[in-house]
């Protein structure tokens, strides 16, 4: 009998209720809920005459594909603990999160079998390795095919977890340093699940939606997670690239699509080449604050709906904001994440204060959130998690404001401040200031160290032609968008594109020379 009140068997009814309906889609396999639940079934059987037991580590190195989904919730059915580790980081890296996860297993793309060795002998823990490939190659435990041909399914074990043992570790996708492990509970990510028919507006068996992320990275569970509970169909892409995504959306038929601002930028650049994207009902856009300009034309060229979300790896869906289309553009607050989810809370508070110290409308300070889908804490980091977890409230880094209204607007991060001449100026408050401009596609800008200033304000820009010279963009700043003086960037570098990281988010780092 499922188990609905876990991971594994949220996956499990899922797979019964869609039986020959497809479920999960991607260039190489299109499985229908009843494959999914055959194959998941006999996994799960053979992770476990692998000696795989509930509350074992089990880590993957892989891309979004279907096989590592039905992998990953048969893993979950097991009671084992997932994390999905991040493909583009280095072996010696890669070798020490195995041993600081303390894994017992590594999940890997047949493609990737070689870097994987290279990750369990820096490693060095007696590491099983799976590779989801159809063949077994030498020094290899098994592969996909011989754990689904190998094994019975009616001889998988019964869901050995409960909803408040630990079911993943979300590894946090920060450019330096040993990534933060945010430990999630069965029941935090159903949770999750949940609130996501809020966020994504009521998702139904008849909905689909695109996965163009790797599933080392939050926005993978945000999304699929809610989309498995509503058992509507998911296709993965392996990586995101305008023309291929337009083809998705024609293609499967994609009802809501989830893309960072840069990437839906991309979108809007790229020609739809009479494809039809009549189906896609909700665009959302996630991680950066918008631009007007942007989302009015997501709302005339790509979709009639467009929501802006508010998430993190610690708080998940239910402790999040959302900001639809009526909010963006009827009430004129296009840079606005809107207000908290349903069932959650928010303040602004003082970033050097405590979780009590509330600021009034108006004023910038630290966003708190709290909700049901809020982590447990860090992984083995009790003195991060004492300091972030606060009382049920969870202390996200970010800089915000709420007006008079109680819509809120992100500011930036605590760590992403400039320093100029002892002021202290947003970044993305000046990126959205330029991005108003309408010959300017692209914008990112950064502190550099300056001897009279402390850091100089720089601006790095991709234009359309005919491209503005700097007095040009000056004049814009100080007279049309309305920044201070001291905000107004010193220089202004033009690019073909701009940096991003392995979410299609800017990394203002890769533009500063010490980067």
């Amino acid at each position: 009998m499922d188990r609905l009140d876990t991971v594994g068997g949220m996956f499990e009814a899922a797979c019964r209720w869609c039986g020959e309906r497809e479920l999960l889609v991607d260039a190489a396999d299109r499985y229908s809920g009843a494959r999914a639940a055959r194959e998941s079934a006999a996994l799960a059987a053979g992770l476990a005459a692998l000696g795989l037991r509930p509350g074992d580590r089990i880590a993957f190195l892989c891309r979004s594909t279907v096989r590592h989904a039905v992998c990953y919730f048969s893993a979950q059915r097991l009671g084992a603990v997932t994390a999905n580790l991040h493909v583009r980081e280095t072996a010696p890296n890669l070798g020490e999160a195995l041993r600081w996860l303390d894994a017992r297993a590594l999940v890997f793309d047949a493609d990737l079998a070689g870097l994987a060795a290279e990750v369990v002998a820096a490693a060095g823990l007696p590491v099983l390795r799976i590779c989801l490939g159809d063949d077994t190659a030498p020094g290899m435990d098994a592969s996909y095919r011989s754990l689904v041909e190998g094994h019975d399914g009616a001889s998988a074990p019964a869901n050995g977890a409960g909803p408040d043992d630990l079911s993943a570790i979300l590894l946090s996708s920060g450019s330096t340093g040993r990534p933060k492990g945010v430990m999630h509970r069965h029941r935090t990510l159903l949770e999750t699940a949940k609130a996501g028919q809020y966020i994504y507006g009521q998702i139904t068996a008849y909905d689909s939606t695109a996965v163009m992320m790797a599933p080392s990275f939050a926005a993978w569970t945000h999304l699929v997670f809610p989309y498995l509970l509503a058992r509507a169909k998911i296709v993965f892409g392996a990586a995101f690239e305008p023309a291929g995504f337009l083809d998705s959306v024609a293609r499967e038929r994609i009802t809501m699509a989830p893309l960072v601002p840069t990437m839906w930028r991309l979108v809007l650049a790229a020609d739809a080449g009479g494809r039809d994207l009549s189906s896609l009902r909700v665009a959302v856009f996630s991680g950066e604050p918008g631009a007007k300009r942007d989302i009015e034309q997501l709302r005339a060229r790509i979709c009639p709906n467009v929501f802006s979300i508010y998430l993190a790896t610690e708080g998940g869906c239910a402790a999040g904001c959302l900001a639809v289309t009526h909010d963006l553009l009827d009430r004129d607050k296009p840079e606005s994440i809107g207000k908290p989810v349903v069932g959650s809370d928010l303040r602004i508070v003082a970033a050097e204060g405590g979780i009590d110290a509330m600021l009034p409308p108006g004023e910038t300070g630290e966003i708190v959130l709290r909700g049901a889908s809020v982590a447990a804490g860090y992984w083995r980091d009790p003195t991060l998690t004492a300091q972030r977890f606060v009382d049920g409230w969870w202390r996200s880094g970010d800089l915000g404001v709420m007006d008079e209204d109680g819509d809120v607007f992100l500011k930036g991060r605590l760590d992403n401040v400039i320093n100029s001449g002892g002021i202290k100026v947003h970044a993305e408050e000046i990126e959205l200031a330029l991005l108003r401009h309408p010959q300017i596609a692209q914008a990112a800008v950064i502190g550099v160290a300056d001897a009279r200033w402390g850091q100089r304000i720089e601006a790095h820009l991709v234009a359309r032609s005919p491209a503005p010279d700097a007095a040009a963009l000056e004049t814009f700043c100080r007279r049309t968008a309305g920044l201070a003086a001291y905000k107004i960037p010193k220089a202004f570098h033009f690019h073909t594109a701009l940096p991003t990281g392995p979410t299609g988010k800017l990394y203002r780092r890769g533009l500063r020379s010490d980067g």
